[in-house]
């Protein structure tokens, strides 16, 4: 599971471009830095930083996660000093769980209309439904759906999937295959190339294989990257194809940085839910939260 202090870490050393200067910023040792930074770059499967006698110089990956999480991390430490700020003020926590890509898209917009003090885990849908189940969080955004106890969702979005690679893929056999219909070949085609998955049960990559195939994809990913930005980033600098939600892609695909490989037989999509710990003391404050981001998300769409 990712630590939002790896990513407070990567920022603090981008930004000072050493380890000892991150360290005076975030107040901890230098390996304490060290040992956050390589948790980073483990769990990300990328290297961030080329080490150097007195500086840290950013890799390609460095620069692209920097501009994922730059915004979002000033706005929490710009929500965490209002609370120092207002320290004194006895506010009650909900503790909310979802994807850093849902944060930064939706959830860091809103931060200063929320009357309460919020805890964020950042983390695979599995692992923070079961910190749901468990009473470790109040709230979690998810795309699953279980028969648990105590727990109720409510639908929070419908978005759609799309098929994209890097712009240096050569589509053009892919392309003449879907033109002469030839389903078989085509399927082959796409099987073939390197595939990258948010995990290895490939939850989007089934369900759109399943709608345009009429049968479960035979491959295995080559590339596991627990990251929808990461898989991003992996997509814009090496030659493979992935499935990934439209919001995250549209900013790369206007610039033509990425490509759309194929929109299938029909457009798939996939639903996004609240998932609500019902025995939570945090009801009203759930309730807040997700009354909120129902009101604001479509701005962001």
């Amino acid at each position: 599971m990712v630590n939002l202090e790896w990513y407070r870490t990567f920022k603090a050393i981008y930004e000072r471009g050493t380890l000892t200067g991150a360290a005076e910023t975030l107040l901890i040792t230098q390996p304490g830095v060290s040992q956050q930074l390589t948790a980073l770059e483990t769990y990300m499967g990328v290297k961030l930083f080329e080490r150097k006698p007195r500086k840290m110089l950013p890799t390609p990956h460095g620069m692209q996660l920097y501009i994922q999480v730059e915004e979002a991390i000033q706005q929490l430490e710009k929500t965490e000093e209002n609370f120092k700020r207002r320290s004194l003020i006895n506010r009650p926590t909900a503790k909310v769980g979802m994807s850093i890509e849902m944060f930064n898209h939706a959830f860091a917009n809103i931060l200063d209309e929320l009357d309460m003090n919020v805890e964020f885990t950042f983390g695979e849908y599995e692992d923070l439904q079961s910190k749901l189940f468990t009473k470790s969080l109040d709230l979690t955004i998810t795309t699953l759906q279980y028969n648990y106890q105590h727990i109720e969702y409510k639908h929070f979005c419908k978005e759609a999937l799309l098929m994209v690679c890097s712009k240096d893929l050569d589509t053009i056999p892919f392309n003449r295959f879907i033109y002469e219909r030839k389903t078989d070949k085509a399927e082959k085609w796409l099987s073939q190339q390197n595939w990258y998955s948010y995990t290895h049960k490939m939850e989007t990559i089934k369900s759109f294989w399943t709608q345009n195939f009429k049968k479960k994809p035979y491959f295995k990913p080559r590339y596991v990257i627990p990251s929808l930005s990461g898989m991003l980033q992996a997509i814009q600098l090496n030659k493979g194809i992935c499935i990934l939600p439209s919001s995250l892609c549209r900013e790369l695909l206007d610039k033509k940085e990425i490509v759309e490989v194929w929109q299938g037989v029909q457009t798939t999509y996939y639903d996004k839910y609240f998932a609500i710990q019902t025995q939570s003391k945090n009801l009203k404050q759930v309730e807040e939260i997700i009354n909120n981001l129902l009101y604001n998300y479509k701005y962001y769409m």
